[in-house]
């Protein structure tokens, strides 16, 4: 997956991925009644290898946390879980041709209330001269601009809906990589539709509510960083989860991660790809015992062939890649075929626009439509990452469409002169976001001690963005680097469609070369 994204806050021959005009699918909270019909009508069960017929897993213990702990402990976003994962089970055994249909209703009540309850909309709508009920084709979607971060930063408070009162929307924010944070607005009941359907997601991989999971994590703000006892024992023994830093890696840490592994003995591993192919390197070429869970997940940025093959060389389990953003959660998963991920179709709306010029064959850009969020409608959004049209049905059987490899936001890791590394992936919004003034970022590492940042300053810019960036920056490195910042007008995407915030052209070599100074 290509954006950050944490647990708390997601064609050519192929007749459900269609290349804009052409859009994907998703489904919206009023389709209970709809999907329902639809199952009861289907003549033909849907059976996977890797899935218990129970909606919240086969084990009493699961059954147990999902239906009455869960709901205790998490009130706010787990009460109803197993109703919720039942009808999330029913949706997948849905045909593709039914997820469309009732897709497309959805959107369009989607449309409708985004015009009649939005300022901005209405406006957008009304420029663009189309009416949302004279909306009944996906060439008729394009007529609408795509929404960029810039709109939502220049017009925050005219795109929550009126239906809502100001103070009963949640605040959260856009995912922050070469782009700076941007806040969003939420309805409060779209977050526990959003939990369950990552939930659901996760139980492809063998997860289910209750499983013990060590996270090798780098968005800190998912976790508390100098926790207390009683959070501690909230954590460890009533949710069932221990959370590890990845935002410095060297033998002693792994080795310590080593040890927590072995004695928390975890279900699941969920994990950003990098930092988990780090720490499998040291687990191959350390000789100690290490414990292998059930199975792996990762999420958060691109998860690459050498990483999957790390990762399941030492692990000796199956892994499963998950892509999704702060700004939606959840949206897509690998089932246990591995044929590329599935759309969830409850969540979002996705169109498929080719990019021209591109040296990927098939390569199209993301626009996103979130079903779920009527608190602050996202329409046509660029979530500025790209994927590779899949043409093929996976095998599963589920109703759910495939898109092939994400193409996103990619990092590089940094070496340090000391032998440490700074997994780039680490600094993906917990460095920009310090920086209000800052709209976009690079940072290339030119020689060992020498880092470049490159930056697109935003109309708040000044001087103290980056100040307080170097701040932030030399918490990650030390001392020992040399800074040197460059503003630039924009950070182009590459002709391979990534967008890349880290850069290091530093090897084991030039390390090797320090050393011998």
């Amino acid at each position: 997956m290509a954006t950050e994204t944490g647990e708390s806050d997601v064609a050519s021959g192929y007749s459900t991925i269609r290349e804009t005009g052409s859009p994907n699918t998703g489904l919206a909270p009023d389709t209970r009644r709809e999907s329902a019909r639809y199952v009861n009508a289907r003549t033909s069960d849907f059976r996977s290898p890797r899935m218990s017929t129970s909606p919240y897993g086969s084990r009493l213990w699961n059954q147990i946390y999902t239906s009455w702990l869960a709901p205790a402990l998490i009130p706010g976003t787990h009460r109803g879980l197993r109703q919720r994962l039942q009808r999330l089970d029913q949706l997948q055994k849905l045909s593709l041709e039914q997820n469309w249909e009732l897709q497309w209703q959805s959107l369009q009540r989607l449309l409708q209330h985004a015009y009649d309850t939005t300022p901005f909309y209405k406006k957008r709508f009304d420029d663009s001269g189309i009416e949302p009920s004279r909306i009944t084709s996906p060439a008729d979607l394009e007529r609408i601009p795509p929404l960029t971060r810039q709109d939502i930063r220049n017009n925050l408070e005219s795109l929550w809906s009126r239906r809502y009162r100001r103070e009963e929307l949640l605040a959260a924010a856009t995912g922050g990589t070469t782009d700076s944070p941007v806040q969003l607005l939420r309805a409060p009941d779209c977050v526990d539709e959003k939990v369950a359907i990552q939930l659901h997601f996760d139980t492809w991989a063998g997860m289910w509510p209750g499983d013990k999971v060590l996270y090798l994590w780098g968005a800190r703000s998912d976790y508390a960083q100098d926790p207390s006892w009683r959070w501690r024992f909230y954590d460890r023994y009533l949710m069932r989860r221990i959370w590890l830093a990845t935002s410095l890696l060297n033998p002693q840490v792994l080795e310590s991660y080593r040890v927590t592994l072995n004695r928390f003995r975890p279900r699941i591993i969920y994990a950003y790809p990098t930092p988990l192919a780090i720490f499998c390197e040291y687990l191959l070429s350390c000789g100690r015992p290490y414990f292998r869970p059930v199975s792996a997940i990762c999420t958060a940025e691109p998860l690459m062939p050498s990483q999957r093959e790390t990762i399941e060389k030492a692990l000796g389990v199956p892994i499963f890649e998950k892509y999704g953003a702060r700004d939606f959660g959840m949206i897509a998963g690998e089932c246990e075929q591995h044929q590329g991920m599935h759309l969830n179709p409850e969540s979002a709306y996705v169109e498929l626009r080719p990019v021209e010029g591109a040296e990927v064959q098939g390569l199209c850009e993301i626009l996103i439509t979130d079903l779920l969020n009527y608190g602050m409608p996202l329409i046509r959004y660029k979530v500025n990452d790209c994927t590779v049209v899949s043409s093929e049905r996976c095998a599963c059987g589920r109703g759910f469409p495939l898109i092939g490899q994400i193409i996103g936001r990619t990092t590089d890791n940094f070496l340090l002169p000391n032998g440490d590394v700074v997994p780039g992936v680490s600094l993906t919004n917990r460095v920009i976001q310090v920086c209000p003034g800052i709209r976009k970022l690079q940072i290339i590492q030119e020689k060992i001690d020498s880092i470049r940042v490159r930056y697109v300053a935003g109309e708040s810019f000044s001087a103290d963005d980056l100040a307080n960036l170097q701040k932030k920056l030399n918490i990650f490195f030390g001392q020992s680097v040399h800074w040197t910042f460059e503003k630039t007008e924009e950070i182009e995407r590459e002709r391979s469609g990534k967008t890349r915030m880290c850069i290091s052209r530093v090897t084991a070599r030039d390390l090797k070369q320090a050393e011998t100074r």
